[in-house]
């Protein structure tokens, strides 16, 4: 019981005493922190010229334990250049941890033992007059003591981006150090640093010209330092970039570093396969054959203007790659290259000579030279065939799903870049060749529309090019274009427009086809819309489509001249037949802003005829009129103006529209809406002003309305339908129509005919039939509602208007008659002569102008004869293009 008692007692007193130790440490640390903190940054500012910023500063013991640290969050110091803002960045870090023993604390001596540094960036520059950002240090008085030391043994740091930018020599690097480990006896004279590397190279390049591009690598080497000699070096280090080993010699002193860089033998299958960005791996490993090999030597002055002497030789011979899935394979691979920079600046050479492999389309080669880094010059030379699927499953280009086929070139050229407002820009010097695209498909990642079936040569001498029998299907369409262009150098410069000549043509194009069934992605916003019209392309498209299919619905025999230019698009002389009816008239497109349209036609015919074209359209989606109920031929004229949007269509609410339109022969038969009319009249109200009788004859009248000839101006304005007063007049029947109908099918239509005219027997006198004097009375009805429930009822309005306008009618007659007959009035020339009515109704005429006519036969005949106009002028490209039998590339 004694020793139980006495074990509890100690443990009370062991947790005791640690707490107090921890409590005392905490209130030390708590009453020293600010001196601590005060004492270093004086003692920072002693060694920098510039301020650093920083958001807080802390003392940590716990978290650090056993050792004490000094946290600096926020690190912000700004570029040395005079005129440098809070923009301009040298360092910027999220915390620098500096560790220290703390019993050295407590003796007042500042020994820095560690180092962490937390994600940040670091950006040295030295700009176009040898000026650096990272002049920040003062120089240091030997004789002058300090309690504040480095007497470091590891720093670590992650997730810092490092650039370095050299505006004298034009080079620039930029890596992204994932993590590094610096461990070692810092304080020695001579030692040996253990390193362990992680790195993400983003861009090595020179000039213009980049080297290594996103890049993973890694190093695990030891580096010599001899602060006597000062100098520093690594021997036979080794360096992973890309999975693939180099052995790697580095030495550093005062007035020079010089690396050299050893790879043989590198297994060409593991080259290819490590060298592969992510975005574009294959699923499966390629297998191979063949070795590469690389050699650099490096060296470069200290000094800032010293420019790099670089001296590399890098081949592959003998090389075969297989994807294994497909067993597709690409053989005999040599290439031989060369990169130098020893002539100096502005005289740096890259050839890579010799390019060669063999697909089972036939054998290739090539030639590249890049010279003049800061403005480069470029010539190149290729010829021969090319396997797209073997090269697609190889490499797997970039947005590319599926490709294949085979592609056999010929060509040269010769690029210069210049500077135009500070930009470069690359000229086509010289340049010509051949493309010949055999059965060529492919399909883009995203989209569910497949090309195939490509056949077409493209033909291409500086800036003039023609483009000869390129077909294309997609889907059930076909496509062929022929056609030239011009300019093509200034073009790709913006200096000028591109002038085209093309015929485009088809047996049939489904609309279908062209859709992308495949959802896009759904951050994409209106706000990123992009312009899908060019501004510097003009010139001239003829059409000539045989079949044009959209849903149910078939356009035949299309034609047309297409002007392109300036985000706009018109077409003129347009002829196609729907529905048996053939139309003809012009068409314009402007893209007013990025994917939103201005549309503007003016279409016409003289031969609808509303049973085929009721038919094909399906009775235009409504149950009213239909095939059955309508016959007849009609002429029109259509002018219409309407916004489209790429994502939402034609924007019906701001559609405007005229029809012209004439009826000739017309008949409406068992329409259901008037007959609901017939049915609504019986009533009892009704019934005191018609018999059931009359409303029978009515009815019967109603369901076979025939007329000669009809005609009115229609209006479409603000998602409204509007149908001026109309007469239509029939063998059985006339009856006045007007109304109002919108697109969600509300509508307000007024119809009013004779009481005289419901009489199953005409009134007849001795001297025959009495005619009816437009004086006999006259019933109004009005059908207002939505069309799918429609309220019909007296028409109470217009027949007060119209008595309203009968007696101001009657009361000029009445003052015409008196100044005709006895002279009244003769002074007062507004009141005009009495001129006897006419008895035939005085309908709206239109005049339909002479049109022009389109023989689809006659155009077919143009098409071709400009067809072997461009045949020709693609051999004079070919005569102009044929290199001359020299040695493109010479490397001394």
């Amino acid at each position: 019981m004694k020793r139980k008692k006495w074990l509890v007692r100690s443990v009370k007193w062991f947790f005791g005493i640690l707490l107090t130790l921890v409590l005392l440490i905490s209130f030390l640390l708590y009453i020293f922190k600010d001196d601590i903190i005060d004492y270093a940054i004086s003692e920072i500012n002693k060694t920098l010229k510039t301020e650093v910023h920083v958001d807080e500063i802390d003392v940590t013991f716990w978290a650090t334990f056993p050792n004490l640290s000094l946290d600096f969050n926020g690190v912000f110091i700004q570029d040395a250049f005079p005129d440098a803002t809070r923009r301009d960045t040298l360092l910027y870090t999220e915390q620098i941890r500096l560790k220290f023993n703390p019993m050295d604390i407590w003796n007042e001596k500042y020994n820095v033992k560690k180092v962490d540094i937390k994600p940040g960036t670091l950006q040295l520059k030295v700009n176009k007059k040898g000026a650096v950002n990272y002049d920040i240090f003062k120089e240091s008085k030997s004789d002058e003591k300090t309690n504040f030391n480095l007497t470091l043994e590891s720093i670590h740091a992650t997730g810092i981006r490092f650039s370095y930018s050299n505006k004298v020599n034009e080079n620039s690097y930029k890596t992204k150090v994932q993590d590094i480990q610096l461990v070692g006896n810092f304080t020695q004279d001579k030692f040996d640093i253990a390193t362990n590397a992680d790195f993400y190279i983003q861009r090595i390049q020179n000039g213009l010209v980049p080297f290594i591009i996103n890049q993973q690598a890694s190093t695990q080497v030891a580096i010599h330092i001899d602060q006597i000699s000062e100098t520093f070096s690594i021997d036979r280090g080794k360096l992973l970039l890309a999975g693939i080993p180099f052995d790697f010699d580095v030495k550093v002193d005062t007035t020079e570093v010089s690396l050299k860089i050893d790879a043989d033998k590198i297994p060409l299958a593991e080259l290819a396969n490590n060298l592969a960005m992510k975005e574009v791996k294959t699923v499966s490993e390629l297998k191979g054959s063949g070795t590469g090999t690389f050699h650099l030597d490096f060296q470069n002055g200290l000094a800032k203007d010293s420019y790099p002497k670089v001296d590399c030789q890098f081949s592959i011979d003998n090389g075969r790659l297989t994807e294994p899935t497909k067993g597709l394979t690409l053989r005999n691979i040599d290439l031989k290259g060369y990169y130098s920079t020893l002539k100096g600046k502005d005289k740096e050479e890259l050839t890579i000579k010799n390019v060669a492999f063999q697909t089972i389309s036939g054998p290739f080669s090539g030639n590249l030279a890049i010279r003049r880094f800061s403005k480069p010059s470029y010539r190149g030379a290729a010829k021969g065939s090319v396997d797209l699927e073997v090269i697609h499953a190889l490499f797997h280009i970039p947005k590319i799903e599926e490709l294949s086929g085979r592609v056999k070139v010929n060509t040269n050229f010769h690029l210069e870049t210049v500077f135009e407002n500070q930009e470069a820009v690359v000229e086509i010097v010289d340049g010509n060749g051949t493309a010949l695209m055999d059965n060529v498909d492919f399909r883009l990642q995203n989209d569910s529309r497949k090309f195939y079936d490509i056949y077409g040569n493209l033909i291409l001498n500086r800036s003039d090019a023609v483009l000869e029998a390129l077909k294309v299907h997609l889907g059930e369409s076909d496509l062929e274009l022929n056609g030239s262009f011009n300019y093509i150098d200034q073009f790709l410069q913006d200096k000028h427009t591109l002038d085209i000549a093309v015929i485009a043509e088809s047996k049939k194009i489904n609309l279908k086809d062209f859709t992308n069934t495949i959802a896009g992605d759904p951050k994409t916003t209106a706000s990123n819309h992009e312009w899908m019209m060019p501004t510097l392309i003009n010139g001239n498209v003829k059409l000539n489509v045989d079949a044009i299919h959209m849903d149910h619905h078939t356009f035949s025999q299309i034609n047309g001249e297409m002007t392109v230019g300036n985000r706009s698009i018109s077409i003129q002389k347009l002829h196609g037949i729907t529905g048996n009816a053939t139309v003809r008239g012009t068409l314009a497109v402007v893209e007013s802003s990025p994917q939103y349209f201005q549309l503007a036609t003016s279409l016409s015919s003289k031969d609808i005829y509303f049973k085929p074209i009721f038919r094909e359209w399906n009775n235009f989606d409504q149950e009213v009129i239909k095939e059955d109920n309508i016959s007849g031929r009609a002429e029109a004229i259509l002018d219409m103006k309407a916004p489209f949007d790429l994502t939402y269509g034609i924007l019906k609410d701001e559609l405007e529209a005229q029809i012209q339109l004439k009826i000739i022969g017309g008949q409406l038969k068992n329409v259901s809406t008037f007959t609901a009319l017939t049915k609504d009249l019986k009533t009892t109200k009704t019934k005191m002003i018609l018999k059931g009788r009359e409303i029978d004859a009515l009815g019967e009248k109603l369901n076979d309305i025939r007329f000669q000839t009809l005609e009115n101006t229609i209006l479409i304005k603000k998602s409204t339908i509007v149908i001026p007063k109309m007469e239509i007049k029939s063998s059985a029947l006339n009856i006045s129509v007007e109304g109002k109908h919108k697109f969600n099918n509300d509508i307000d239509y007024r119809f009013a005919f004779r009481f005289r005219e419901l009489k199953e027997q005409k009134d007849e006198s001795e001297f025959g039939i009495v005619e009816d004097d437009g004086t006999g009375f006259k019933i109004f009805v009005r059908m207002y509602g939505n069309l799918s429930d429609p309220v019909i009822e007296w028409d109470k309005t217009s027949r007060k208007e119209e008595s309203k306008q009968n007696r101001e009618e009657a009361k000029k007659e009445a003052i015409s008659i008196l100044k005709s007959e006895l002279g009244l009035f003769k002074k007062d020339t507004t009141i005009k002569k009495y001129q006897p009515p006419k008895k035939e109704y005085e309908v709206l005429k239109i005049e339909f102008g002479k049109e022009e006519e389109v023989n689809p036969y006659e155009e077919k005949k143009k098409i071709e004869k400009e067809k072997k106009g461009l045949k020709k002028f693609g051999e004079k490209l070919k005569e102009k293009g044929k290199p001359d039998e020299k040695e493109e590339f010479t490397v001394e």
